[in-house]
């Protein structure tokens, strides 16, 4: 006669089982809206399943060129060049000078510098969308293009991509990589702790 405590085992062992399986059958996303739905399921068909999976977010990490690809159940929406839901973010290490942060805002809301963890991240509806955003980023931060220069690029890009073209320029990721630990920062500490002094 089994002991109820391994009765009990088994049953959560049993319950844990058929959970795994319900889980590993449900494709990610399938009750997201259509944008959403579309980005997830063009990254999972590129790299796989996430890494991490929450009710409203995929993530994956260090997937293709990326450092992180998140897609959000619910995007930004976003109406330039054309309305669309920002559900993907991407992200890459690269260093931004601060001077240039106000040109990148002024070309691209949608695209954030992050001076801390020294990345560049694109939020848009597609990887083409991202990749584009980014490319033309680096351009403004070359000093190749100025942030309108840069607008009329993406407009002109994003008429192809509403035709289903993928122009050059939001096929393949041209900016640099750079390594994360070269271009963090950390900035300085202004507060010091207890009992210790400059």
């Amino acid at each position: 006669m089994r002991s109820p405590k391994r009765v009990h085992l088994i049953a959560a062992l049993a319950l844990a089982v058929a959970a795994g399986r319900v889980g590993a059958e449900e494709r990610p996303a399938k009750d997201w809206p259509a944008a959403s739905r579309a980005a997830a399921d063009a990254i999972v068909a590129k790299y796989g399943p996430p890494q991490e999976q929450t009710a409203t977010l995929l993530i994956w990490h260090r997937n293709g060129p990326w450092i992180r690809t998140v897609v959000h159940k619910v995007g930004a929406e976003h109406d330039f060049p054309i309305k669309h839901q920002d559900v993907l973010e991407q992200s890459l290490p690269y260093k931004v000078p601060l001077n240039l942060y106000s040109a990148l805002a002024t070309f691209n809301g949608s695209v954030i510098p992050d001076r801390t963890r020294g990345t560049l991240t694109a939020f848009g509806a597609s990887e083409a969308e991202t990749i584009l955003s980014l490319n033309l980023a680096q351009a403004v931060v070359r000093g190749e293009m100025n942030a309108e220069q840069a607008r009329d690029a993406q407009v002109a890009a994003e008429r192809d991509l509403a035709n289903g073209k993928t122009p050059e320029i939001a096929a393949k990721l041209r900016i640099e990589q750079q390594q994360e630990g070269d271009v963090s920062d950390p900035d300085t500490a202004m507060i010091l702790p207890p009992g210790r002094t400059p």
